[in-house]
Parts: structure tokens; sequence; C-alpha cells
């Protein structure tokens, strides 16, 4: 977790130069061009002492080369793209401004990375914000030839204004340009450690401090890093993930959540939803020890296909043998994804499609594409999705004790001093649970998913934020929990013809979350034994939605919540505003972790927010976080 302006973004140069060299090198600071724009110093293309600016777009298969930004970007704008001022209308941050250099120099340099239709004047011109690569880190990795392109070292919030012109803007005071150098400075070095970090922890050297006892003598740290990068072997990320989930402890645990198991058996066994299941076929994606399988067999189902990619499957299926219902339950080890010819007889029939594919902060594990893969060629066009609908969530936290028992803690181990211990925790989104009174804010939306109509893919998106604190505290940490429902028709869907909704859109039609745990009492059937399945007799017709929440307004369960600890803890007073982007993404090194950016800033009670695309040197903060 690092912290740095969000409009003073350092660049990674990964070149084979030394990381230790890279500070002084790319960071820095360099004379302000006229017009008031910032870069920094570098080595022109023949080795001559400053920056050079190519176009953005190539012709005749050239990129033609500048001596300043304003050139290379009056360039640009003959050839219909106002640059300057797509970045001001799209909002985009720094990290997004060298996604999109990054993106246009691929296409030039590179054309054979790129998917999909290349890059033109006009569709850069036609931008929103939300395009995927804008948001993608693979986008962050120079570009081979480009790396020290001028562009990239540009302070696009200092470039002047069409109002403004360069006699006007060199007349800016020098304190105010020497304190924005220095703002500018700090915070790309802050980002600089950060990505250094980064790189060291994907490359396979995590735990190695290159410049501390311990590090792996009579190497650099670059040429270990480089050499690890070589040497380390592809993760297989679904074989850890699936042998995980072979042993037992882990299935005890879910099933002992009363809150998940229980709201799973009410919405299966209810009266009300028997018309869902009685005499229909079942389909459960990654079924575990068996439980849901065998509610579904308990409420009448006539057919329930159990699938689990893990070892577990074998106990699975003892479980249904022991309990009588081997002639309804039928369990298939395998990945969904590779099952289809197995499985063909229930393509497109299946009516039922449950699964408890849940995560921390829900999208750690990534199983969420098996399922709506599943969805897309098993479900009956009638068939519904259990779950329905699930919805992420911001507030902030005030928690000085938990904050300080985990940071804290390896400073004094019985006299001894252990820091190393506590190394990378605040690179690190926390699983903790707190208690209702430490949440001290508002509650945003931030991504509400449909999941009976959203794309079969792992969701990656951008959402914006603002929470509004509601007394004087210390806000220590942004707290996150999901919400879930069971609706038995998968409505409400999202409206106008669209299939899923863009980060912080609340879907309209979904009931309040049920706060209540159910219990026992709320569940019918659960009184019965081995194979006996509910009475038809007590079935009726309407549908019940069934809801539970992960929250800490509600009863703990084993997600708990995630914490995005704040490196600076707010002062807040009554009216506070913490406001900002989050942005979610798939980790690079390993498909079933996620990587996370908060930019946030903080606005005094009856502050106005700020204008879209408005942006200003040190006012938004970043830190960046692994859900790991």
């Amino acid at each position: 977790m690092s912290s740095y302006t969000d409009s003073d973004s350092a660049f990674d140069d990964a070149d084979d130069r030394d990381l230790g060299d890279w500070d002084d090198e790319v960071l820095a600071p360099g004379a302000a061009a006229a017009g008031g724009m910032q870069y920094a110093g570098a080595e022109a293309d023949d080795g001559s002492a400053g920056a050079t600016f190519r176009a953005l777009f190539a012709q005749d298969g050239q990129l033609q080369t500048f001596g300043t930004p304003e050139a290379a970007l009056q360039h640009t704008k003959e050839l219909g793209c106002d640059f300057v001022q797509v970045v001001r209308r799209c909002a985009l941050d720094p990290l997004a401004v060298i996604r999109l250099l990054n993106h246009l120099r691929r296409a030039a340099l590179q054309p054979e990375s790129i998917t999909g239709p290349a890059p033109t004047p006009a569709s850069v011109q036609a931008l929103t914000g939300d395009e995927p690569f804008l948001h993608d880190d693979v986008e962050l990795a120079p570009v081979p030839g480009a790396e020290m392109d001028g562009l990239l070292q540009v302070d696009f919030d200092a470039f002047a204004t069409g109002s403004e012109t360069a006699e006007q803007a060199s007349t800016r005071t020098a304190a105010a340009r020497i304190a924005e150098l220095e703002s500018l400075l700090h915070a790309s070095q802050l980002a600089c450690a950060d990505l250094r970090e980064r790189f060291t922890r994907t490359s396979g050297m995590a735990g190695v401090d290159d410049e501390q006892p311990g590090a792996l003598a009579g190497t650099s740290a670059s040429s270990a890093l480089r050499g690890s990068a070589r040497l380390a072997p592809a993760r297989d990320d679904d074989t850890h993930y699936f042998t995980s989930y072979a042993g037992h402890d882990i299935h005890q645990t879910m099933i002992s959540d009363v809150s998940r198991t229980l709201s799973y058996a009410r919405f299966l066994l209810h009266p009300r939803n028997a018309a869902l299941i009685r005499g229909k076929v079942v389909m459960d994606v990654g079924c575990g020890s068996g439980i849901l399988s065998l509610f579904a067999a308990r409420a009448g189902a006539k057919k329930v296909i159990a699938i689990d990619a893990s070892d577990v499957a074998h106990r699975a299926a003892a479980n249904v043998k022991d309990n009588g219902m081997d002639g309804i339950v039928e369990v298939v080890k395998g990945k969904v994804e590779e099952l289809d010819e197995r499985l063909k007889e229930y393509h497109g029939k299946v009516d039922l499609l449950v699964s408890e594919w849940m995560g921390y902060f829900l999208l750690y594990e990534s199983m969420l594409p098996s399922v709506l893969h599943a969805r897309n060629l098993y479900l009956a066009p009638t068939g519904v999705l259990a779950p329905s609908h699930c919805r992420m969530t911001l507030a902030a936290l005030s928690d000085a004790e938990l904050v300080d028992l985990r940071l804290h803690f390896w400073n004094d181990v019985h006299g001894f001093s252990m820091t190393k211990m506590g190394k990378g925790l605040d690179d690190e989104a926390w699983s903790e649970s707190v208690t209702g009174d430490k949440v001290v804010s508002s509650v945003a939306t931030i991504y509400d998913l449909p999941l009976q109509s959203m794309a079969a893919r792992q969701p990656n998106f951008v959402s914006p934020f603002s929470i509004v604190c509601n007394k004087q505290t210390t806000v220590h940490a942004l707290i996150s929990w999901f919400d879930t429902w069971f609706t038995p028709t998968g409505r409400p869907f999202p409206s106008e013809g669209r299939t899923e909704l863009p980060g912080g859109e609340e879907l309209p039609g979904l009931p309040p979350c049920d706060l209540r745990c159910p219990t026992p009492a709320d569940v019918r059937g659960l009184d019965l034994r081995g194979s006996a399945q509910v009475d038809p007799a007590t079935d009726e017709e309407g549908g019940e939605t069934v809801s539970f929440t992960t929250g800490p307004h509600g009863k703990e369960t084993h997600w708990k919540q995630t914490l995005f600890v704040l490196k600076e803890p707010i002062e807040a007073q009554d009216g506070t505003t913490i406001t900002g982007k989050i942005h979610v993404t798939t980790a690079s090194d390993n498909s079933r972790e996620l990587d996370v950016e908060l930019h946030y800033e903080v606005l005094a009670p009856g502050a106005p927010e700020r204008a879209s695309g408005k942006q200003q040197v040190g006012v938004q903060t970043v830190q960046l976080f692994a859900v790991r």
C-alpha cells in the first residue's frame, strides 16, 4: 500500500539499468516548458541533453519527433485529436494517461500486440474514460523503443489552458513553482519505491532486501531481479486454488457460517420457491461437501449435477451416497469449463443453477467466470441463477485499536524487535470482522452485479465513490463488504437493454438487504434426515426472495470485511466528505488474486465536490493494495 499524489505519478522505466540509478535518472525535475508544461530531463535519442517528444500517431509508418511537448501535441491536434482536452474531459489521472500513451506507442511500434481496431485520432478524441485499456496495468509496462519518450514525463495538470497564454503561465511565482516541483519529486519518489517493491514481489524476490543483511550474497538487486524473472516458472493458479479446497477444515468453516448456509437453505427449501426445484434439473457449480446439492435434492429436485474440480468431490460423492441421494445427485469431478462434452445432454436444460462462488472482497478467487460460463451453456431460457445479485460497498472505518494491534504487533515480541515480520503488511488489504459502531460514514455502492445477465468474465472496474462522515473522528481505513440476493426470477435486470452496470451505479428494484441472520426455525426441512424430501403439500406459489449481508451490521460471516488501511489517517468532522475512485483489477501475477487502487481526496464539511476533469497537484492521494 503506497501513498502518492494522483496528479504526480512516476513512471516505470524498466530497461536493464540498475534500479539503484532509476530515481536519479528518471525523476530529476526539469525546466518548465512554455505554457506551463513540466517534464523531467532525459537523454535525447542522439545522446544530447534534453528530451524528445514523439508524435502520438504514425504517418507513413513513422513517428515524427519534436523538440517540445507543445509541438508534439499541436501536431496531434492538427490530426483531429486534442489530447489535453481528452485528458481533462475524461478526468484521466496520471496512471491512466501513462496507460493511454503506452497504448498509442504500442499501436505504432508493436501493432501486432494490439487487439481490435488500431487507435486513430478520431477514436482517441471520442474516448469516455471507461475503456478497459485505461484501467489495465498491463499498459503500464514500458514499450520497447519508447521508454524515455518525453510525453511520458509530462505533468498535464500544469499545462496551460486555452485561455492562458505562455506569457501568463511564465509569470507564476517562483515559490509556487518550487512548491509544485518539490511535491512532484516527493510523490514520484514514493511511487518509485512502491513500484520497485511491487516489481520485486512479482519477480519472485519478495522478502529479499537488497540493502539489508540477509540479501543474496554477491548479487546486485537489479541482476537478481532480472535473473529470477527469467528463471521463475509460470505459476499454476488453478492447481493451487483447487488444492486449497481439498481438505475438510475449510468446508467446516463455510458450513458453520449460518448466515451463508441457512440463507442458501432457506431459498432452496422455501415452500414459495418449490416451483423452481420440484421435479426440475439443478446444477451446483463448486459443490464442495455437497451440502447445497443435498438441500436441492431434499427440496424435490429430479436431478442434481454437482460439479467440483477439487478432490473434495470424492467426499461429496460419499456424502451423497451415505444419505441415500445418489439416485438424484450425480457428482462430477472436473473444471466446469472442461466438461462441456461430458455434460452436453444438459446444455440449455438446467432449471436452477446454484453456486457459492463468493470470495473475500467478493471477487477474490475469481470463481465467478466459471459460474457464468455454466450459466451461458446449461441454464434454460427460463432458468434462474442462485444467487442472482451481489452488491459491493465502501465506507469509512475508525478503529485505532485494531490498526495499532496489526501494524505494531511485531515492534516488541517478548522484548525482541521483529519488525521484518510485518514487512509488506501495509501493501495488503486486511480481512477483519468489525462491529457496526466502527463504521463512521455513509455507505457507497461501488459495484452491483446482476449475475443473471452480466458478461461471463472476471469483473475489472473503476467506480466513483463519495462517502460522508457522520461524526468527528479519525478515519483509519476504508472498509468494504458485499450483500447477496436470491430472487426467484433473476430480476431485476439492468434497464435500457444493458446486461451489466458500470461501477458506482446502483441497480434499482432490489429490496433492502436482510440484516437478520436466519435461524433453523426459518428453514423448512431441517428436521428431516437422510433421503427424506420436504412435503409437497406445503408448497406455496409466488416466489420468495432471500438475502444476507457480510457487513458489520449483520452477523459475522467467514468472509468478514475487507479493510484498506490508510497510510495517513484522516481527521474528519461531521460532514467531511471522502470522494474518489476505486480501481479493481485482476492481479498480473495470479489470476485468482486482485489489485486495488484507491484514489481519494478529502473535502471539508460544506465544500463543493471538485468538478469532473479538474485535477490539482497534491489534492488526490492514491494507495495500492493487494487482495491476497
